[in-house]
């Protein structure tokens, strides 16, 4: 018997539904059981787009206000630098100031709007998070957590484009109205804490400065008054030594006197001892004590104003959004529609596959 033969007898043998199982399949076979099964892909099809329509229509809306910034000028930060240079004026080295340039000032607010602590902070004193859990109702803490950083996800500082320094700022809220006023808070917030955290910063330099010269001032005060008292008794010491010797007028060419200045003689020492007990300002023999006072004084006398400075300057302000970012409602229901489709053809075509000889 040929292996023709017995393959024939085999196929004669086995279910129709399972026979020639390497033949070509059949597409007009397969768009008539389509046709037969239309009402049933039909059906499914509309459940489909029933609940996709039915989702668009009742799922929250995300509105996205957004604004965008790029590094501050002199306009935007005018106050601050009026301050610095107060403060550069009474000698302060510009090395203590490298916090307050432009750049840094504008990638620190870059920094605190994507910090999660901030948007924290803000969502509770803004009450915000607490309407949101009130209306998620969501009364366990992981359940509030979770919403936490699903709100803190649609506040966001990034850069667009790799190219450039410009920064696109984004707010998400449920209606177009609330996310340009709820970004407009947020901003208003941030540059809050940036001002108020350069001003402690300004403040501290000049705090640190005041106390390094007051230091310096009372330092050289007090060695001047030692060197003072020195040469007193220095003078002392080389009045009786002339006095002693005989010596009222100068001599010249006297050797060996140390550090006594006896050749000036005792009516000159008596005169310089006289003038020494009289010195009462210290300044008087060391210049530099007088320099150190002028420096403190001018320091203690700037009044650094707390005026409000911008780290960033706006190329498009906050605006309401034209178009909400989620639900894609005509996507939604093309999506749900086609996938309706597709399991309808996919059910008909299974059940066809797996059908009863019988009822071939």
């Amino acid at each position: 018997m040929t292996n023709k033969e017995i393959t024939t007898k085999m196929d004669a043998q086995l279910p129709q539904g399972w026979q020639a199982a390497s033949d070509e399949i059949d597409l007009r076979e397969l768009v008539l059981v389509l046709w037969r099964q239309k009402i049933l892909i039909l059906l499914v099809t509309c459940v489909f787009a029933i609940s996709g329509v039915s989702y668009a229509l009742w799922a929250p809306q995300i509105w996205v206000s957004q604004a965008e910034i790029r590094q501050p000028t002199l306009k935007e930060v005018e106050s601050l630098e009026l301050n610095i240079n107060q403060l550069i004026n009474t000698q302060v080295p510009a090395e203590a100031f490298a916090a307050f340039d432009k750049k840094t000032l504008y990638n620190d607010f870059v920094n605190s709007f994507n910090s999660f602590n901030n948007k924290h902070q803000f969502l509770v004193e803004k009450g915000y998070l607490d309407a949101e859990v009130v209306q998620a109702e969501a009364t366990d803490e992981r359940g509030k957590r979770l919403l936490l950083r699903k709100m803190s996800e649609g506040i966001s500082a990034r850069v667009l484009d790799k190219q450039s320094e410009n920064v696109t700022l984004s707010f998400a809220a449920h209606t177009a109205a609330e996310a340009k006023l709820r970004l407009e808070q947020y901003i208003a917030f941030i540059q809050q804490q940036e001002s108020a955290a350069k001003s402690k910063e300004l403040d501290t330099i000049w705090q640190n400065r005041i106390k390094t010269l007051q230091t310096q001032f009372e330092s050289a005060r007090a060695d001047t008054l030692k060197r003072l008292q020195d040469d007193i008794l220095r003078t002392e010491y080389g009045l009786r030594i002339t006095q002693a010797a005989g010596i009222d007028a100068p001599v010249q060419n006297l050797q060996d006197q140390g550090s006594l200045a006896i050749d000036l003689g005792a009516r000159a020492l008596a005169e310089k001892l006289n003038i020494l007990k009289e010195i009462k300002n210290p300044e008087f023999m060391n210049p530099g004590i007088g320099d150190l006072r002028l420096q403190l004084n001018s320091l203690k006398d700037i009044k650094l104003e707390a005026l409000p400075f911008q780290s960033f300057a706006y190329l498009a302000s906050p605006s309401e959004p034209l178009s909400r970012d989620k639900p894609k409602r005509p996507l939604i229901v093309v999506l749900a529609t086609l996938f309706g489709g597709m399991l309808g053809v996919g059910i008909v075509l299974v059940r066809h596959a797996f059908r009863r000889p019988e009822q071939a």
